[in-house]
């Protein structure tokens, strides 16, 4: 085969799936072991013999087109979003009547530095390319022949035998541009299916020896940069700023990422949080409240660096989870009622609560628990007595609330509490605050009277005997709140949430019951039922999908929660 001198390297997308490492670094330019992918891949292809390479850019294109120039390659900047098709059509005259590689900048690929298409094709072969595959990684959506022609760019069975996943390297004949749309956004997947019609196929290779992942999601792309218990994190471009003098032959350990944007590293006693902003603005305010807090007494974690232009914040370690006891919850009652207590108006806080507020709660239930979890309306009763706790509560008066005071948000150190993820701090009834603490599906449950006498513990620290008998009806809206967003946590690829449903629907059970309210309760109870009888069927799968009707089996490989 004659050595092909041309490539087009895939470098415009916009990383969602590993926001918020990508919000201010593009896919392409994070690191795998100390390498941008991008480099990797222009590497890759320079020692199959390519010397003419162009890399399509559009988000953050400014940081790929410097990496371009310093490295020899030629930057195609796309000013709207041209799709992995629709690339081409600028290149249209430089690619001629040659042959080239379509690349995608975002991979990573071991176990082919000998070229893989070097492979001469037999002659009178209807192909517009070939392209590398795997059936032992990734999603496996096509499917071939045995001969491997791809049959179906989108299989209705994927991950079962004879389906494959697409790498993200095709080497394409000029024959190919035949079948791009024009002008406009398009995918290549749409002109393969064109030119498959047409009579004219895509040949798949799989390599033996090759090792694929695409490191598109936080947890693969942790995995690639992870071997035993070494990893090259701190190769990040975040976590390098974030450590600074730090001693860097100290590990970074990956803490996880959170359902509120945020991704958790620690290194050398530092906690570097890395965060999204663009949809919760709260996120950029951690740093300032976390000052204005530490200044009035409250215990949390000292900032180190504030580093917005990285999305990034430094934090001191502040401790660590642990099972609390009674005498602990009575600390952090009494803490929280001195939180509470706080004259928060020189602030900028989140809107308050009201009833827009109480309305999106309810909705985001209905929604996410009962509908995409359940599938299932909200019984008319129920959504008359929600709309009835909300009026209750929308008659408290304000006061400084965490709005997230789950266990989870509390953590010990030197046996006193500290308290983390205040970022949403707003206005509101404090009773919303000890409910969450009181009822959080996260831990244990308290008995109830282990919560009635820690609400008069902190109705006495401030003042309000009303508290006690308000609580069980706070805390119907708050695990209303919690079941909407695990519902939908569970359903968009953090399947992790999904357990604790259950204990969140026993927790609305036993708060329904005690404020009285028939309807909740019985539909809480109706709802445990399903939820037990899909965990002991299925238990949860781990991939994220929704397999709560129809007797879904999954596919994709997925465990159950443990």
């Amino acid at each position: 085969m004659k050595t092909v001198r041309k490539a087009v390297v895939l470098s415009a997308g916009l990383g969602t799936r590993l926001r918020p490492l990508t919000c201010t670094v593009p896919k392409p330019l994070l690191p795998v072991w100390g390498e941008p992918m991008l480099a990797r891949v222009v590497g890759l292809l320079r020692r199959w013999g390519v010397d003419d390479i162009v890399v399509n850019c559009y988000y953050l294109h400014e940081q790929v087109e410097a990496w371009c120039a310093a490295n020899g390659c030629r930057a195609a900047h796309e000013p709207e979003i041209l799709g992995t098709g629709g690339v081409l059509n600028p290149l249209r005259d430089w690619i001629g009547d040659d042959p080239f590689y379509l690349v995608n900048g975002d991979i990573v690929l071991e176990g082919v530095d000998e070229n893989p298409f070097e492979r001469r094709s037999r002659g009178g072969e209807p192909l517009v390319g070939r392209c590398l595959a795997t059936d032992a990684e990734g999603p496996r959506t096509i499917e071939a022949d045995p001969d491997g022609y791809v049959t179906c760019w989108k299989s209705p069975d994927p991950g079962y035998p004879g389906t494959y996943t697409y790498c993200g390297v095709a080497l394409l004949t000029p024959g190919i541009l035949d079948y791009v749309e024009p002008s406009g956004f398009s995918t290549i997947v749409q002109a393969y299916e064109r030119a498959m019609m047409d009579g004219r196929f895509i040949q798949t290779i799989c390599p033996k020896d090759m090792l694929w992942t695409d490191a598109g999601t936080i947890d693969s792309y942790v995995a690639v940069n992870s071997a035993g218990e070494e990893n090259a994190l701190g190769d990040l471009p975040q976590i390098k700023a974030a450590l600074g003098d730090a001693d860097e032959s100290r590990a970074v350990k990956f803490l996880g990422a959170r359902g509120s944007d945020r991704c958790f590293f620690e290194a050398d006693g530092r906690v570097a949080i890395v965060y999204d902003d663009s949809k919760r603005g709260e996120n950029a305010r951690y740093a300032g409240h976390a000052r204005w807090l530490k200044e009035h007494g409250v215990r949390v974690p000292g900032v180190i660096a504030d580093m917005p232009e990285l999305k990034t914040l430094v934090m001191e370690h502040a401790g660590a989870e642990r099972k609390m006891g009674l005498e602990d919850y009575v600390k952090v009652v009494e803490k929280l009622a001195a939180f509470n207590s706080l004259d928060a108006s020189s602030l900028s806080l989140e809107p308050q609560f009201d009833a827009g507020l109480w309305r999106w709660e309810r909705e985001l239930f209905k929604e996410h628990c009962l509908g995409t979890r359940f599938r299932m309306e909200c019984p008319a009763e129920v959504e008359k007595e929600l709309c009835g706790v909300a009026e209750v509560l929308e008659r408290e008066p304000n006061a400084l609330v965490h709005r997230d005071f789950q266990s989870t948000n509390v953590l010990w150190k030197d046996g006193e509490p500290v308290f983390i993820d205040f970022q949403g701090m707003r206005l509101g009834p404090a009773v919303y605050d000890l409910a969450s603490l009181l009822y959080d599906p996260y831990v244990k449950a308290l008995s109830e009277g282990e919560r009635r006498a820690l609400a008069k513990l902190y109705a006495k620290r401030c003042g309000r005997e009303a508290i006690v008998g308000l609580l069980p009806r706070a805390a119907v809206q708050r695990l209303v709140q919690c079941l909407g967003a695990f519902g939908r946590l569970a359903s968009v690829g953090q399947p992790q949430f999904g357990k604790f449903v259950l204990p969140a629907l026993e927790n609305l059970l036993a708060a329904a019951d005690e404020a009285d309210l028939d309807a909740t309760g019985a539909l809480a109870e109706d709802l445990i039922a399903r939820e037990r009888k899909f965990s002991h069927g299925h238990g949860e799968c781990g991939c994220g999908h929704d397999h709560h009707d129809h007797g879904h089996e999954c596919r994709c490989g997925g465990h159950g929660a443990s």
